[in-house]
C-alpha cells in the first residue's frame, strides 16, 4: 500500500497478472496453514487436508493458465511452491493416516 498527500493509504493499481500472482501467494499462504504447518492469518493452527487438497489444485490450475502469459522465471518459482505444497500434503496426509489407525 502507498499514502497519498493526504496520509490516507492506497491501494495500488494492479493489472490482472499481478493480481493473480497476489491471489497465487495469498492461496498458497493458506495451503501452508491448512497442512497444519504454519499458524493461518488468524494465528491459529489448524490443519484442514480437504482445504489444503483444493488450494493445491487451482494453484496447479493458475499455473496453467499463466503458462506463456509470464516470464519462464517467476512460473518456474510457481512450480517449486506447489511441488513443496504436495510433498508436504502427501506426508501430513500419512501422518494423519497413522494418527487415525492408532
Amino acid at each position: 500500500m502507498t499514502t497519498n498527500q493526504n496520509g490516507e493509504n492506497k491501494i495500488p493499481k494492479l493489472n490482472t497478472k499481478e493480481l493473480i500472482l497476489v491471489f497465487f501467494e495469498t492461496l498458497s499462504a493458506r495451503c501452508w496453514a491448512r497442512l497444519g504447518l504454519i499458524p493461518d492469518e488468524y494465528g491459529e493452527m489448524k490443519q484442514d487436508l480437504d482445504e489444503a487438497r483444493l488450494a493445491i489444485d487451482v494453484l496447479d490450475k493458475i499455473i496453467e493458465g499463466m503458462d506463456g502469459k509470464i516470464e519462464e522465471k517467476i512460473l518456474k518459482e510457481m512450480r517449486g511452491v506447489v511441488s513443496n505444497l504436495k510433498l508436504n500434503y502427501v506426508n501430513q496426509y500419512e501422518k494423519s493416516q497413522k494418527r487415525s489407525e492408532d
